[in-house]
């Protein structure tokens, strides 16, 4: 039986998502700033910010995280007054990246303030199937384990789907996606994997590996067949904004991509970057882009 007493506090947008799937939303009590789906989220308190400046650029942004790296300073802040009022028992995580949420041990830390009792879970998915069983450990964690069983059977099933569509077009166009414009980055993890099941062939990206930067000229050899834009944590609209300044800067004109209409901006924040149960919506995306 769930416990009633039950707060949880999401400091990933990934893990937020997981929380209102699962239906626990009334027991969510705090989240990170950058946690706003489902839009009524927004109405919980937000517990942990970026400290990078708002409205910069790709560049901006870049040099901002180096310098804060580099110095040793966090790229987040945790209200930890709040924290304290807040009081829970669930807090929900990350180590994988200290870029993207606010590191493990800077939460145990903060933690140290709450009862002992306090479980604190840290997601740490490489691939899909670590995304599905992020699904299962919260819930597991907070006893809805059954409905976690349903979901992930329910998002298997849209694969498979994926996958024999990608069966019936026995064609596997080559596919660069770049997470970040300046510099150029390529994603890892579980990203070149989305591509492989959408029936892609994913270049210059490392499945289950690491983000890493490329050079222009590399993309020009490699000359895809798609070419996808879909930065971590950008919405379509600031993508836009930045794909003005890139167009100015590459010459775009030199990639069949470019040349026959298969260059695409996407919303990488929602379905690509962001670790959680939308993943499969941009598989979905990918296979009807290819395909």
């Amino acid at each position: 039986m769930m416990n009633r007493n039950l707060r949880i506090i999401s400091l990933i947008p990934s893990a937020t998502e997981i929380v209102y799937l699962l239906g626990l939303e009334k027991y969510l009590v705090g989240r990170s700033d950058d946690s706003n789906y489902p839009s009524k989220v927004n109405k919980v308190p937000a517990i942990s910010f970026k400290t990078i400046g708002q409205n910069l650029t790709s560049l901006e942004i870049d040099n901002e995280v180096k310098n804060s790296l580099h110095q040793g300073r966090s790229l987040f802040h945790l209200d930890r007054k709040l924290l304290n009022e807040l009081n829970p028992n669930l807090i929900l995580t990350q180590e994988l990246c200290r870029v993207c949420a606010i590191p493990l041990f800077e939460v145990k830390k903060a933690a140290r303030i709450l009862d002992s009792n306090t479980k604190i879970i840290s997601l740490e998915p490489e691939s899909i199937e670590d995304i599905l069983d992020n699904i299962l450990m919260i819930g597991e964690a907070t006893q809805t384990l059954e409905k976690a069983h349903e979901i992930v059977q329910s998002l298997k099933k849209r694969m498979k789907k994926i996958s024999l569509l990608s069966q019936t077009n026995p064609t596997y166009p080559t596919v660069i996606i770049l997470e970040w414009m300046d510099p150029i980055m390529t994603p890892g993890h579980w990203v070149p994997e989305m591509v492989e099941k959408a029936g892609g062939k994913i270049l210059l990206s490392r499945p289950l590996g690491k983000s890493e930067y490329v050079d222009w000229e590399e993309i020009v050899k490699a000359d895809p067949d798609f070419l996808i834009f879909a930065p971590c944590g950008f919405t379509v609209k600031k993508t836009q904004e930045e794909f003005k300044a890139f167009k100015k800067k590459y010459d775009l004109t030199k990639l069949k991509a470019f040349k026959e209409k298969r260059a695409h901006i996407l919303d990488g924040d929602a379905y690509f970057t962001r670790s959680g149960p939308r993943v499969i919506k941009g598989i979905e995306i990918l296979s009807n882009i290819f395909h």
